[in-house]
């Protein structure tokens, strides 16, 4: 890629970086209830996160090309090791709040008393 496209690049993705984490704090602030402020601010920041992480990884791949050197290459790879750890600790929380909302919003309905006027 030239420069002014890896420039480019890098200018987007930390612009949305900063979108997403404004969608985070928005999230905190507007919604009622707690478990929709932790999915929305926990999944707009990780998407921001993401997004500045690949933008590091896009200046290290500018600068890899222009000098020869990887400078962030320990950043890149302690960061990538918690984005895992951060994705199956997401996934096991929804899990966990999905099945909790599953017991508590499940919709029963009782059985006709006899003599109701129902018939079967």
């Amino acid at each position: 890629m030239s420069d002014l496209l890896m420039d480019f690049c890098i200018w987007t993705l930390l612009v949305v970086a900063v979108g997403f984490g404004g969608i985070g704090l928005m999230g905190l602030l507007i919604f009622p209830d707690t478990r929709s402020r932790m999915f929305t601010a926990f999944r707009a920041t990780m998407i921001g996160i993401g997004a500045v992480v690949l933008s590091l990884i896009f200046v290290d791949l500018s600068v890899f090309r222009s000098t020869g050197e990887h400078p962030y290459v320990t950043f890149i790879l302690h960061a990538v090791f918690l984005f895992i750890v951060l994705l199956i600790g997401n996934w096991v929380m929804y899990r966990m709040i999905r099945d909790l909302t599953k017991r508590e919003t499940a919709c029963q309905v009782p059985d006709p008393e006899p003599g109701s006027g129902k018939q079967e």
